[in-house]
């Protein structure tokens, strides 16, 4: 359902999004239907193909890191990945994250005429028409799960989705993708490489110093941040990988006769409250003619006017077995 193109009250700007150091749920549930317009689906259509035979007759086996509040689950099950028993281990370091998903899969679920039932806290199962999903959900660092030795070659797929930006990459992936098992799969996505864009263009030129302080800043965060797709590219061709499909997952939002959806309202406005707020003062005074930008292009999107692009990329790879 289209949204007048008044946005009324704006979303609480205590964001930050996939390029900032943390997440707001209400921006994670209006991200997932602009993420389901952007996940490239030849990569998808690769990963639908390769999991069955990574599988053989086993459950699927699946850990995503940083499952915010659910929804690649709910996409999984909704795009015909999961079809038959699996295995879910959810994981977020923000266990208040993992409480929303249970709410929002529930409502999900109930929509579908599904069944969720949660024996434990943490401890659920789904059944589908086609699935029947035993969840675990654990509130863990990515840090700790690529530490762990008890699960080291057990995993068949390991997810993430746009949080592998927040990640030490060199540090961390050799770790994360020892989990998997032999020939097991890494499907990452919306992984971003460096290019936001806004239209109209902005008179005046302050906001190129705009998003070269917003993308230094997460530069300052972690290292390479910023351009996290293309190092992808490069670490998912390492020894003992393959790299099996990658293609662009672009985020790209514009008005359809002066008009966005619900969804991509609050996106831009959080998404445009989050430059704001990283570049608030947190590390010496903002770049001139913030607060204006920020007005400009709140304003934008209350007029059905705001163009928005990001770069992303997304991959598939897969884990060679180890030489006897």
């Amino acid at each position: 359902m289209e949204a007048s193109n008044s946005a009324g009250e704006r979303p609480s700007p205590q964001v930050a999004d996939d390029f900032g150091t943390g997440f707001d749920a209400h921006y994670l549930a209006a991200k997932k239907s602009i993420d389901d317009r952007a996940l490239n689906r030849y990569v998808w259509t690769a990963l639908c193909h390769a999991l069955p035979q990574t599988t053989g007759a086993e459950p699927a086996n699946i850990v995503e890191i940083g499952a915010g509040i659910g929804t690649m689950l709910a996409r999984a099950v909704d795009w015909g990945l999961l079809n038959g028993p699996a295995t879910y281990l959810a994981t977020d370091c923000d266990a208040g994250h993992l409480r929303l998903a249970r709410q929002y899969l529930a409502a999900w679920a109930d929509e579908r005429g599904s069944t969720l039932h949660w024996p434990e806290k943490q401890c659920g199962r789904l059944c589908t028409a086609q699935a029947e999903i035993a969840l675990v959900f654990e509130a863990v660092r990515a840090e700790e799960i690529a530490r762990r030795t008890e699960s080291r070659g057990t995993f068949h797929l390991v997810i993430a989705h746009a949080v592998l930006d927040l990640i030490d990459l060199p540090a961390v992936l050799p770790g994360l993708l020892s989990q998997l098992t032999d020939n097991g799969l890494a499907y990452f996505t919306c992984n971003f490489d460096g290019a936001t864009l806004f239209l109209p263009e902005y008179s005046g030129g302050e906001e190129q110093e705009i998003l070269r302080r917003y993308h230094a800043s997460m530069e300052a965060r972690l290292t390479g941040a910023s351009r996290t797709g293309r190092r992808l590219l490069s670490m998912l061709q390492g020894p003992g990988l393959e790299l099996l499909a990658a293609g662009s997952s672009d985020w790209v939002i514009h008005p359809r006769n002066l008009t966005y959806s619900g969804d991509e309202v609050v996106f831009l406005h959080l998404l445009i409250a989050g430059v704001e707020q990283e570049l608030s003062g947190k590390s010496g005074p903002p770049p001139p003619g913030l607060a204006a930008w920020a007005r400009t292009r709140h304003r934008q999107v209350e007029t059905g006017a705001l163009t928005f692009l990001a770069r992303n990329l997304d991959f598939l790879t897969r884990r060679r077995p180890s030489p006897p």
